[in-house]
């Protein structure tokens, strides 16, 4: 059915995963692939395939490659502890394991089985690999879920090709997906709904769109506008808090037809509030088991479906399935009457893998119907209402609904049995906030620890045993447990837990004067989304009312306030499940910030070494002209699109004659000149468009950070033959990005300038570079650095945005001993041209005034104003480069005449605002409030730097750029070099400020007094 879809629509839209899309020809031959890999690793036609990735373009690719090889689809969740994947591998008889290149080791236990990778640095199929063969008949296996068991072990559900194949039509068509739909796949992968998910997009053509994170509710609205989703499909709980971000004001996402929910009971209030707040928006409700291949029934709601206070009806069986509800007696019962659901047709699976006992218990032959049709006992107890259509009334048994999961507490309280600190156990399911969890009861053991530290040891053990939804919420320690005469425990007896404190029992993080400013941080948020007034920097994420929705919650306003990269989000939510104190949680946070969490470090002095390796051989014997240095015809310019940049092309065009390529990422050569002049209109009276000025502007569209530029063979090579300088300030700049996000566009996009550069002529290069790079000698114990101070220290930078400036420098001098002409330009802060004052809003010195006017408050701290105005940098950079010695030499551009903060103070209350100064904690203090309460602020983005600590951990970085920890500079080469132009930096005084002041008012970015 895929294939089909493949054949017929080639190159339209499969995937959607962030920015990236793959289309149906593409997926097509990567699953194509993959399935040859399988085949020769022996994981082929009715052998188990262990799929464990992240969900993804390579989670799709492994379910698809997988049916191709006719090999058995078993998926497990990424964060699945060791013990776990050990038994369900011994459980499944695993040939073969599917995983990312690069992601860990795959436990002991599993070492003898082939590891096949997935994705882009895949291996090829190994030589001579032939095609796996024939495709699977209906009657093979197509893939294996595990669910839990009530024997305390985990068993496994066998479900063939022709129920896969027939759920796969019948969803579509009742759902009406169509190629113009776009559907969301949002179940955990571990859970079945996934499947129904990616199957039933890709058999209809539609495009499957995939969360690069596990949404929040209060995002999910804004996420599906933006992806354009049509389709989604959740759990009710989920659903639940969804419909309260709605409740709250959340956008209503215009394309979306169709909401389905299911995996547990809908209540009918919710159902109500969903036709309320998503009007014309189509309501399913869909039931269904793993045995009986995902879904079974489904119900469109309308008012008239509903009764208030009870379950929403699950409606009637797709075509090809039947549901009988039959008496102890396995007789029908009458319509409104109670009994056990029963269900027969083509979605019956086969049964349990190596349980044959268990299969003939739950699986029976179909009275009265052909050889081989059977029927599933569900243990789910229902009745036929008066309209016809099916209502799930409880269960015959102990099994429960776990966010969406079902959960059998036997299986749990084997494992909870098993756990050292535990003399006896037992497990229930009790209702707490509106939500189904397990309680854990127990005696403890000899020798076992106090009730809070065992309850702790025994959340990290059965987290080592349990997937995360199987561990408990609640802990409850009894001197004994309640039995019946028999000797098995009373469950009726077993106390009903205490509702969770609003209050956490230590003393608040926010008022523990010895909590980083991260911990503070963190207990604000954990305030905000847990609903509770106080938390402690021991308390329990967990104990306090949370659970994984609440904690996709946290992480998305942690990704807000204290820019913590995506790529980290998905480790940050395993170490809250697996470690949820809120200082654990926090120091987890500031390596995830640092892009760390998935088990990377930083780098040491000597990889940053290595790192700036230019790559390349300066030319001994330069080919064609040599380039003209004073009287430049042809300049490549990188960065014309930023608040330097443009002051520099227009410095450029009026002090030379030259044509001036500029590096733009843009779709055309139209769309590049129109980012140019629209970058220049915000800071100009004009945007370059003056008549012998506007023709010497060629755009030039590409990317720094790729290769040759991101241009083709031929520009590169004819850029390479003519450019006669190159003026880099180009770059990705982010203060909170860590080295290997930033890397590309800053350190291998200065490599690329280095390749063209020397391919023929030996083109001087002139690099501008930041102040910054010379922090790490303030940590150091350095107190002085000179122009002519050797580059050292890259370990102490603490920020990755400098690290990678220090290194493309160190790389553009390494080059220069070679003997190619570069010049480095070191920067403080470029700050509004002199004459209007216009400025870049997007800096974090305007983002501190912004902020010392929205609060009223400035610190008392030795923290420098070193404001270079743009246009003056851009003339004397431009002058220096026509002028001076290029021998790698370093220019401090710099302000001579700078000023303390406490000026900016005088001056912000000179035109009317309150301003008042205060201590430096005091002032971060306020940072930390705002970074959680509003994080679309200005300041937001830069709050980290003031929090985080520096490599030493002896001062947050921001205190690595005060003057009592930041090396004292010398501008000897700056001072020389300016000498007679008459191009002078002013000081930093009352006029420059006033100035700034006017113009951030002016523009409405400072509010008026």
């Amino acid at each position: 059915m895929f294939r089909r879809r493949a054949r017929a629509h080639p190159d339209a839209v499969a995937l959607v995963h962030g920015r990236r899309q793959v289309s149906y020809r593409e997926l097509d031959a990567a699953s194509d692939d993959l399935a040859v890999r399988l085949a020769a690793a022996g994981a082929g036609r009715g052998a188990v395939a262990m799929v464990r990735l992240e969900r993804g373009v390579d989670s799709v690719t492994a379910f698809l490659g997988a049916l191709k090889a006719g090999a058995v689809y078993l998926p497990v969740e990424y964060g699945t502890p060791d013990a776990r994947l050990e038994l369900l591998a011994r459980e499944s008889g695993c040939a073969a394991v599917v995983a990312a290149e690069g992601a860990p080791a795959l436990p002991a236990g599993l070492g003898h089985l082939p590891r096949v990778t997935v994705g882009a640095a895949a291996e090829p199929p190994p030589a001579g690999a032939q095609n796996p063969g024939p495709a699977p008949c209906p009657g093979d296996l197509a893939y294996l879920v595990f669910t839990s068991g009530s024997t305390g072990a985990p068993k496994g559900v066998q479900v063939e090709h022709g129920s896969l194949a027939h759920l796969s039509g019948a969803a579509a068509a009742e759902y009406g997906i169509t190629p113009q739909d776009r559907v969301l796949q949002f179940g955990a992968l571990s859970f079945d709904t996934s499947i129904e998910q990616m199957a039933v997009a890709l058999v209809s053509g539609a495009a499957l769109v995939l969360p690069e994170t596990a949404w929040a509710p209060s995002e999910m609205p804004g996420r599906l506008a933006a992806h354009g989703v049509t389709v989604m499909d959740l759990t009710p709980l989920y659903w639940h808090r969804v419909l309260d971000a709605l409740e709250s004001g959340a956008p209503v996402p215009p394309g979306l037809r169709l909401a389905i929910v299911g995996g547990e009971a809908v209540p009918a209030d919710d159902c109500l509030r969903s036709l309320r707040l998503l009007p014309g928006v189509r309501l399913v409700n869909a039931y269904g088991l793993t045995e009986t291949t995902i879904t079974t029934c489904v119900k469109t709601i309308t008012p008239d479906d509903l009764r208030p206070g009870a379950p929403a009806p699950v409606g009637r069986p797709l075509p090809g399935t039947e549901v009988r509800v039959l008496d102890a007696d396995l007789r029908p019962v009458a319509d409104g009457r109670t009994g056990e659901v029963w269900i027969g047709g083509a979605g019956v699976a086969r049964g349990y893998a190596g349980r044959p006992d268990l299969t003939r218990e739950r699986f029976r032959d179909e009275p009265g119907a052909a050889p081989g049709a059977r029927l599933y006992r569900t243990g789910d107890l229902g009745r036929i209402n008066a309209a016809g259509d099916l209502e799930i009334a409880g269960r015959a048994d102990r099994q429960v609904k776990i966010r969406g999961f079902r959960v059998e507490p036997d299986e749990v309280e084997a494992a909870l049995g098993g756990c050292a600190a535990v003399g006896a156990g037992a497990v229930n399911a009790v209702e707490r906030g509106g939500r189904t969890v397990l309680a854990a009861y127990y005696t403890p053991a000899a020798g076992a620890p106090g009730a809070a530290e065992a309850e702790a040891a025994l959340r990290e053990e059965l987290g080592r045993a349990l997937p995360a939804h199987m561990v408990p919420e609640v802990f409850v320690r009894l001197g004994a447990l309640p039995l019946h005469p028999s000797g098995k425990v009373d469950r009726a007896r077993l106390p009903v837990p205490e509702a969770p404190s609003d209050t956490a029992p230590s003393e608040p993080a926010s008022a523990d004067a010895s909590a980083s400013g991260f911990e503070r941080g963190m207990a604000r948020l954990w305030e905000q989304v847990l609903g509770v007034r106080e938390v402690g920097p021991d308390a329990d994420f967990f104990a306090l009312g949370g659970d994984s929705i609440l904690a996709s919650e946290l992480t998305a306003k942690v990704r807000a306030a204290f820019s913590v990269p995506i790529t980290q989000v998905r480790p940050l939510i395993r170490v809250l499940l697996q470690e949820p104190v809120l200082r654990s949680f926090a120091g987890a946070v500031r390596e995830a910030r640092a892009g760390r969490l998935d088990g990377g470090r930083g780098l040491t002095a000597e990889e940053f070494e290595a790192e700036a390796e230019p790559g390349v051989e300066v030319r001994r014997d330069p080919e064609g002209p040599a380039p003209r240095r004073s009287d430049p015809g042809e300049i490549l310019l990188t960065g014309a699109t930023g608040f330097l940049g443009a002051h520099l092309l227009r410095e450029l065009l009026a002090t030379t004659g030259a044509r001036v390529h500029c590096l733009v990422r843009a779709g055309s050569g139209e769309h590049a000149l129109e980012r140019i002049r629209a970058n220049a209109r915000a800071y100009f009276p004009d945007d370059l468009t003056a008549p012998g000025v506007a023709e010497r502007i060629v755009p030039l569209p590409g990317d720094l950070a790729e290769p040759r530029l991101g241009l083709s063979e031929e520009d590169f090579d004819r850029l390479a033959r003519t450019v006669d300088a190159v003026h880099h300030p180009g770059g990705e700049v982010n203060f909170v990005y860590p080295y290997s996000r930033l890397r590309g566009a800053n350190v291998e996009g200065t490599r690329e300038i280095l390749r063209l550069a020397t391919r023929y002529r030996n083109i001087p290069v002139h690099y501008v570079s930041t102040m910054a790079v010379v922090s790490g000698y303030g940590t150091a114990g350095v107190r002085h650095v000179t122009e002519d101070t050797p580059l050292a220290h890259p370990d102490h930078l603490s920020v990755g945005y400098v690290e990678t400036k220090w290194v493309a420098e160190r790389m553009l001098q390494k080059a220069a001993r070679q003997g190619l002409a570069v010049s480095v330009f070191r920067a403080a802060d470029i700050s509004g041209d002199t004459v209007s004052g216009a400025w870049n809003t997007a800096t974090e010195m305007c983002a501190v005034k912004r902020f010392i006017v929205d609060t009223g408050k400035c610190p008392v701290a030795e923290l420098p104003l070193d404001y270079t105005p743009a246009d003056r940098y851009a003339a004397a950079l431009a002058h220096i480069a026509r002028t001076a010695p290029l021998q790698g030499e370093v220019y401090h551009l710099t302000n001579p005449g700078k000023a303390n903060i406490s000026l900016l103070a005088d001056r912000l209350r000179a035109h009317g605002h309150p301003v008042e100064e205060v201590p430096w904690e005091e002032w971060i203090e306020e940072l930390v409030t705002l970074a959680v309460e509003r994080p679309g602020h200005p300041m937001a983005p830069f709050v980290p730097l003031f929090v985080d600590r520096c490599a030493t951990g002896e001062m947050s970085v921001a205190e690595m750029y005060l003057e009592t920890a930041f090396p004292v500079f010398t501008r000897n080469n700056v001072d020389k070099a300016l000498q007679g132009s008459g191009i002078c930096v002013p000081p930093v005084d009352a006029d420059m400020l006033d100035s700034y002041i006017r113009h951030l008012t002016s523009i409405g970015y400072l509010g008026g007094a």
